[in-house]
């Protein structure tokens, strides 16, 4: 029964003509420029996730890409001798979409996630790398939703 239901989703899925938006090659849009600030770390990095955009074809939309992004990392809270408990990385992308020189869209995207400390710095610093990547990643979602709508 299990194997039935299973199969019977599979070939709905195949036949509908589902596309999943974040790893499909091919959109009805080309994002033609993506400038930003050459200091600017996490801009670069949201840039590199959306490069397989630059290169689509069967394009219908042509778009330019302003990006400006920040990344913070706070102190939520200590313990009684004043040493960090819990840290707070929020990571904020100002985006501005233009399209035939016009600005079609702005927004600001704002992305935070809370982690405990430890004691080993190395660990922490991984960690912190992690969740960097991981909201970059949640940002260019963002965009690309933005993008398709």
């Amino acid at each position: 029964m299990k194997k039935t239901a299973l199969i019977l989703s599979f070939l709905l899925l195949v036949n509908c003509g589902y596309q999943p938006i974040f790893s499909s090659k091919n959109s009805n849009f080309l994002i033609e420029e993506i400038s930003f600030n050459q200091n600017d770390k996490i801009s670069y990095k949201i840039k590199k996730n959306l490069n397989y955009l630059t290169s689509t074809k069967n394009y219908t939309e042509i778009y330019k890409l302003k990006l400006n992004s920040e990344k913070k990392i706070s102190i939520s809270s200590k313990d009684s001798k004043g040493d960090p408990l819990i840290y707070k990385m929020s990571i904020n992308t100002n985006l501005e979409i233009y399209s035939e020189g016009n600005i079609i869209n702005r927004k600001n995207i704002s992305k935070s996630f809370s982690y405990k400390n430890t004691s080993n710095k190395f660990d922490l610093k991984q960690y912190e790398k992690t969740i960097e990547d991981n909201l970059i990643e949640t940002i260019k979602e963002e965009i690309i939703l933005m993008l398709y709508n």
